[in-house]
């Protein structure tokens, strides 16, 4: 005779099957708490602790406001985030880079509305100039809270990759970026830091980056990048699924 288990390791049991038979796909929202428990004919309480539980096991994750969603596997992404550094040696070319600029500073009310600070809470602004056997090609300045990444000053990013640290030491799990993408003619800083004698039009890349922080989704990183095209170009693939 099977063994009788509870009511929430069968929710739990069920959510785990309809993942792992892509009824339910990574970063898809699941239903909600009320649905769950007209399906199942379980209390809140039941579902709650089902999901609480698939959570932390790493199964979901949370997005306030939004809901709970599938987390994607890494043997199911279909696409990858790449730093920099990593789309100039695909290009076979040999990347370095030059820190210019690091500070820690209040994040004021524009930087605070779109990370989800207050206007007093420290950030990191780190600006860092990218070069492709060593012909400089982008300049980026990234914006992170202090609170999640403590003791980031302590790097060298003349040596390291940003992305690299935030994933090996802080154990960053990147979930989605949101880029708007612009030609623009840069000002006379960047020009000058791009050797863009010519001030040929540049790429210019306004991101909000999203990771997992504490099973949720939350805002880890703003960029604004300008870049020279001819030297590194941007691919952009879709997929219908």
């Amino acid at each position: 005779m099977a063994e009788k288990i509870s009511k929430y390791e069968y929710v739990k049991q069920s959510i785990q099957k309809k993942i792992a038979d892509h009824e339910w796909k990574g970063n898809q929202v699941i239903p909600s708490e009320n649905k769950l428990c007209e399906y199942y004919q379980v209390s809140r309480i039941t579902i709650r602790r089902a999901m609480d539980e698939l959570v932390h096991e790493g199964v979901l994750y949370r997005i306030k406001g939004k809901g709970c969603f599938v987390r994607e596997k890494e043997t199911d992404k279909l696409s990858h985030i790449y730093s920099f550094t990593e789309a100039i040696l695909l290009q076979g070319k040999q990347p370095s880079k030059q820190q210019i600029s690091f500070s820690k500073e209040p994040a004021g009310t524009e930087i605070a509305a779109k990370m989800g600070l207050t206007p007093t809470d420290e950030i990191y602004k780190i600006k860092c100039l990218y070069l492709a056997d060593q012909l400089p090609y982008c300049v980026n300045t990234s914006i992170l809270p202090t609170y999640m990444f403590p003791k980031l000053e302590f790097f060298d990013f003349n040596k390291n990759s940003l992305y690299e640290i935030l994933k090996t030491f802080y154990k960053l799990s990147m979930t989605r970026v949101q880029q708007t993408i612009t030609a623009e003619l840069g000002n006379t800083a960047i020009n000058t830091l791009l050797n863009n004698t010519e001030k040929k039009p540049l790429l210019k890349i306004n991101a909000v980056s999203e990771c997992l922080y504490q099973n949720n989704e939350q805002v880890f990183e703003l960029y604004e990048s300008y870049i020279l095209t001819d030297i590194l170009s941007y691919t952009v693939e879709k997929y219908n699924i």
